[in-house]
């Protein structure tokens, strides 16, 4: 075996290094073995500086022609005077006997002691932010996670994200199946009949986008989701960068409740509104629902918040993020707004296919829709945005055209259209698009789907 300088990593980790030029010389002797080698060890897992310039230069090689050579790689080291005796140590690496059949557990081993070493570094992290003075408890809390996530993720197995035809075929014969027997996993239903007929409900891991321009509704939208999702004990979590906790309940008790906003907010209920909302405080008492109203979080802190969330309630089934905007940006976004606004948006993606849930983000729109005659949202309209139309699973849009002047509010009043939500469905990568009508109920601040009406409508009194 190779003998080289003892680093400081194989002194606390005896045998990586020792691992680690294993694995090159299994490479050399067995080229053709690369592809596998490329797909599951990266520069990163190895610690030993020659073994590591070693590996580089192999996978340049293999990116540039598919293959790999000793001798481009003996002339690549010769030529920059890194290793000491290159030839010499290239015989060393391949005089040993390795099989083929050495590799996976070499490759094992790479990762096991590279995964040995994040823990470790991560220990002397936490240690070190412990005697930090200038953070509160929560910082402290949401940098800890984030920096045992960062250890334990490491240890994802590349396999489950690769199929033969035989196994895709499989996988998705069998949920054609469930689908035909009603057993399959349809999303998260929103509640509104018009709608999911639409969007098939919130699929696990996607992304949808609800954007507006203000006074749209689309913070009550997304509240209103949540509570018909909760009233079927699927878990919830919000995280509210603007609106505070209590003021979310109490959106979702007028609901409930069914009464006025404004008297229910300046306390002139009556008797029988009293009632209701005692009632609905009950209904609601056992929600499986928790929040977070504290501004200026970062993406890294809500990932934290919603571990927070899943843990006290075993599981979630969405999250909703109101909203995009008010999301702080790290130190280290791009200086263009726009485009750490879409890093912002692309770690989002990301956290729901973590997760495994679907995830509601509401967004803001441009300003530039107030030039055109048509003042309906498109996908261009969140250009201002970054690239939301591309990362996003699904963009939902709503326009209520009265709100857009107070003439189009007076045509309104006399068409009796006042509450007409146009609810468009501008991208679904699952799913359809179109448009569809909901109304929106200003007492209530909630809507209202027609035909959830209509069915309702029709059910005979109880007693």
């Amino acid at each position: 075996m190779v003998q080289q300088d003892q680093t400081a990593s194989e002194l606390r980790e005896p045998g990586r290094s020792e691992r680690e030029f294993q694995f090159l010389g299994i490479l050399l002797q067995f080229p053709e073995e690369i592809d596998q080698a490329a797909d599951e060890i990266q520069p990163k897992h190895i610690s030993h500086p020659q073994a590591r310039a070693i590996y580089e230069n192999l996978l340049e090689q293999f990116q540039q022609n598919g293959s790999i050579s000793r001798t481009k790689l003996m002339i690549k080291l010769q030529e920059e005077d890194f290793v000491e005796n290159p030839e010499q140590l290239i015989e060393r690496l391949t005089s040993g006997f390795n099989t083929r059949d050495e590799l996976q557990p070499t490759i094992d081993l790479v990762k096991q002691h590279y995964q040995r070493h994040l823990l470790r570094r991560t220990a002397e992290s936490l240690e070190n932010l412990a005697d930090r003075s200038d953070l509160t408890i929560d910082e402290y809390q949401s940098r800890a996670q984030e920096l045992i996530f960062e250890a334990t993720s490491e240890t994802s197995d590349v396999e489950k994200h690769i199929f033969s035809m035989e196994e895709a075929l499989l996988n998705s014969y069998e949920s054609y199946v469930d689908r035909r027997h009603d057993r399959a996993d349809v999303g998260v239903q929103s509640g509104f009949m018009t709608l999911d007929r639409v969007i098939g409900g919130f699929q696990k891991g996607h992304l949808t986008v609800i954007a507006a321009s203000t006074s749209m509704g689309k913070t009550a939208f997304a509240l209103n989701i949540a509570k018909n999702v909760l009233e079927r004990d699927v878990p919830v979590g919000i995280i509210s960068l603007e609106m505070a906790a209590p003021e979310i309940v109490d959106r979702l008790i007028i609901q409930e409740a069914e009464v006025n906003a404004w008297k229910y907010s300046q306390g002139h209920t009556n008797e029988e509104e009293d009632q209701r909302i005692s009632r609905a405080l009950n209904d609601m008492h056992e929600y499986p629902l928790m929040i977070s109203d504290e501004r200026g979080l970062n993406v890294a802190q809500i990932r934290a918040r919603l571990r927070k969330f899943k843990a006290r309630l075993d599981e979630l089934g969405l999250v909703i993020i109101d909203y995009l905007q008010m999301i702080q940006l790290s130190d280290d976004s791009p200086q263009n707004t726009a485009r750490a606004i879409g890093d912002i948006v692309l770690q989002l993606r990301n956290l729901a296919s973590e997760l495994d849930l679907p995830l509601i983000l509401i967004s803001q729109i441009s300003r530039s829709y107030k030039n055109r005659s048509d003042q309906r949202p498109v996908l261009s309209d969140l250009r201002d945005s970054g690239n939301i139309e591309e990362i996003a699973d699904s963009v939902v849009f709503l326009y209520r055209h009265e709100q857009t002047s107070a003439a189009a509010r007076e045509q309104a009043e006399m068409e009796g259209t006042v509450g007409e939500t146009d609810i468009i469905v501008a991208k679904q990568r699952t799913g359809q698009t179109g448009s569809l009508k909901l109304i929106f109920d200003d007492d209530h601040i909630r809507f209202l789907d027609p035909e959830n009406m209509s069915i309702e409508g029709s059910m005979p009194d109880e007693g």
